[in-house]
């Protein structure tokens, strides 16, 4: 019997490889139901108040029969497979993941979602290299984030359909019908079956979604209450059976610490963090909240034991990680080279050479982008939002590839006709103030940097800026004051890429001198 015992422990071991380049299978959820069942139908769950902050949990004996699970949770991954520094990338944290566990029986990659625009790898081939790093990682879901939309929804659904694994977001509902979108491949939930295991995922997507996206992609979908969604799908995966309930969502650490108090009666295990970037393991009750900070540069980690027999669960230890330090794994290591080399091919062109950097939301990158529209358009006034930006330009030759990094969305420039009053209205109303060209803020005033005049608030000017602000993305109010505003049909890299063609820069006669001057 010991024997047959050794064999079988050793066998659940191998849990984790098997997951590799294998689908999961999936319990899905009825999407098209929109009825709310009452909170009530819930089990009853005793949870406890929440420990000091970095104490440990209680030690707990385990039983023979005993299941341990890790999961480990990544978020805002930007499609950076190929890693932003050397030996940080998928294949090593795919490497990491499959020796830094030894103990558990099963290793379960969740992600909080934004999983893929970012550099070239990923935004030229709009995330399809990324799901299948994914799903060879054996990742088991994903929260839809903001930058799922980037896309639009049939590049979404391309994506869900590829991926072997699940997108996830119970708050998701279509305007007209009430219903989960099931049409572009969202779930609410799904339940994986594992190691005699039920395990419950439910996905979240952040309710400012509409404004950090572009708002025209979503323009047909309601972001309803998180709490309100868990209590409407929960009891349903309560009443399939489930051992344990994880929620993979884009929400920042704040937000998850009021959410997980808010519905800490519905006997949650663990809920994942995203969007903000944020790098952390705590609890709230008997809940563990993780972030995995964000670009793949490293993870967060939760490791449970259960009972099947008697539903006994215990967390034994969580905590955060550097992507550091990994064997790369075979596999996951070729397809990035595959993707790596697809990008080389159709992008490794030089455009361009610098002897300094430009970084990445600098005062230089901005003038790069907003001073390039102005010399390849007429306009009056250009802005741009700084969180466009994802990426630096390193010094050396300048590539497509470079500019796509720094500029990974599909973005179209408008042409916005406004008077000096409503610009005026349109600079004060973002979330922030944009990147800025053509007005410069002086004595209380703008004033035209071309002319050295203030606005006149009665005359007419053309103001140049991307769809995603047009549109009301970052809360910015440009078309209601010019509903019929003209689309230019111009991506709003190509007046940065023929700019910097313009320049005929080299080593010898290098871009920077003619970025110093779009500054002044």
């Amino acid at each position: 019997m010991t024997g047959i015992l050794e064999l079988e422990q050793q066998i659940m071991k191998k849990i984790w490889f098997l997951l590799f380049g294998m689908s999961i299978l999936l319990t899905a959820c009825n999407p098209g139901r929109t009825s709310l069942p009452t909170a009530t139908s819930a089990p009853e769950i005793e949870v406890a108040s929440a420990p000091e902050a970095g104490a440990p949990p209680e030690e707990s004996v385990i039983s023979p029969e005993t299941v341990t699970i890790t999961v480990v949770y990544t978020n805002d991954e930007h499609g950076w497979m190929a890693g932003e520094d050397s030996g940080a990338g998928a294949a090593e944290l795919a490497g990491l993941w499959a020796t830094q566990f030894p103990e558990s029986d099963i290793v379960l990659p969740l992600s909080g979602g934004d999983n893929w625009t970012g550099p070239a790898i990923s935004t030229w081939f709009k995330g399809e290299s990324m799901v299948e790093v994914m799903n060879t990682m054996g990742y088991a879901a994903t929260a839809i984030g903001n930058h799922e939309f980037d896309f639009g929804l049939e590049g979404l659904t391309a994506r869900t359909a590829q991926a072997n694994f699940p997108f996830l977001a119970a708050n998701l509902r279509d305007k007209t019908s009430g219903a989960i979108p099931a049409e572009l491949g969202i779930q609410p939930y799904a339940i994986i079956e594992v190691a005699g295991l039920k395990i419950g995922l439910i996905g979240l997507a952040n309710l400012e979604t509409p404004t950090v996206t572009n708002p025209v992609n979503v323009a047909g979908f309601d972001f309803v209450d998180y709490a309100e969604a868990l209590r409407e799908y929960i009891p349903e995966m309560r009443a399939a059976g489930v051992d344990l309930v994880f929620i993979p969502s884009h929400l920042c650490k704040s937000e998850l610490n009021r959410l997980a108090a808010e519905v800490k009666d519905l006997g949650i295990n663990l809920f994942g963090g995203g969007h903000c970037h944020e790098r952390f393991d705590t609890q709230v009750g008997e809940a563990v909240l993780l972030g995995g900070g964000s670009n793949l540069r490293s993870y967060a980690y939760a490791t449970f034991a259960v009972n099947p027999s008697t539903g006994e669960v215990n967390l034994l230890t969580r905590g955060t990680a550097d992507n550091s330090g990994g064997t790369p794994h075979p596999q996951v290591a070729e397809i990035v080279a595959h993707w790596q080399d697809l990008t080389d091919a159709e992008l490794n062109v030089t455009v361009g050479y610098l002897d300094n950097e430009i970084p990445q939301k600098s005062d230089e990158m901005a003038a790069l982008i907003t001073e390039s529209w102005l010399w390849a358009y007429p306009a009056d006034v250009s802005i741009t939002n700084w969180g466009g930006m994802r990426d630096s330009i390193p010094a050396g030759e300048v590539t497509y590839a470079s500019i796509i990094s720094v500029m990974p969305f599909e973005n179209v420039l408008y042409d916005v006709s406004l008077s000096g009053a409503e610009l005026a209205k349109v600079l004060a109303s973002g979330d922030y103030l944009p990147a800025i060209s053509g007005v410069v803020w002086e004595g209380n005033q703008w004033v035209l940097t071309e002319s050295g005049s203030p606005l006149d608030p009665a005359a007419t000017y053309n103001l140049l800026t991307t769809d995603f602000l047009y549109a009301g993305g970052d809360n910015y109010r440009i078309a209601e004051f010019d509903p019929e505003a003209y689309n230019t049909a111009i991506n709003w890299r190509q007046p940065v890429i023929d700019w910097i063609l313009a320049q005929e820069s080299s080593a010898e006669n290098p871009l920077d001198v003619a970025i110093e001057r779009l500054m002044k």
